[in-house]
């Protein structure tokens, strides 16, 4: 809860315009945005945060991908939307939903998110190891990916360093990228089924 507050006074200025164009949005297609404050102003830090991390709108759901035409379909509100509130009532981060949605509705997608990104690390002795998630259908990305357990790691873990395996050249780039916004020390080492990215956090 303290990491949240911390985050929202960070991201203060960047919320309020994420609500405006939401607003605007939600107006445009007859929409809803997630009644739950804590919800959807989460989301809107998280919006902030890949905005500041990596220069554009990116869904806070998914770290960008190695695929140009994939990651423009993914600014938010990513192209993906329609279809999964069709599906599911609400976007993927249930963020926006349909105008008619009732409290159980949103209830319902907000623990659908929680079960897929709320998941156990591979984390020991100083390792996270990101791989072999289960990937979203629409983008083909794993849930949660190297990014996200990054952080859900970072809620408690205490040491100075952290080695973090992936898959992917491009989940490296996306670790440089959070290393280099967050002030982390980084290196990366590549191997060959596999690669290791170590960031420091204190000296």
């Amino acid at each position: 809860m303290i990491g949240f507050f911390k985050d929202l006074w960070k991201y203060r200025r960047q919320v309020k315009k994420q609500d405006k164009w939401m607003q605007k949005y939600i107006t445009q297609k007859n929409y809803a945005l997630n009644p739950s404050w804590m919800m959807s102003t989460n989301l809107k830090v998280w919006l902030s945060d890949m905005e500041a991390t990596f220069g554009q709108r990116f869904c806070p759901c998914f770290e960008p991908s190695s695929d140009p035409v994939l990651n423009r379909k993914m600014m938010c509100p990513c192209e993906f939307v329609e279809d999964e509130i069709r599906e599911y009532g609400t976007c993927h981060c249930a963020l926006f939903g349909r105008a008619d949605l009732d409290k159980a509705g949103w209830n319902a997608s907000s623990k659908r998110l929680m079960q897929e990104y709320q998941v156990p690390l591979n984390l020991k002795d100083g390792v996270l190891d990101a791989r072999g998630k289960p990937l979203d259908p629409r983008r083909n990305l794993p849930i949660p990916d190297a990014m996200h357990q990054l952080k859900s790691a970072l809620n408690s873990y205490g040491g100075n360093s952290l080695k973090i395996i992936v898959s992917t050249k491009q989940e490296v780039l996306n670790l440089e990228k959070i290393a280099s916004y967050r002030n982390y020390k980084f290196t990366q080492a590549e191997h060959q089924d596999h690669h290791e990215v170590t960031l420091q956090f204190k000296d």
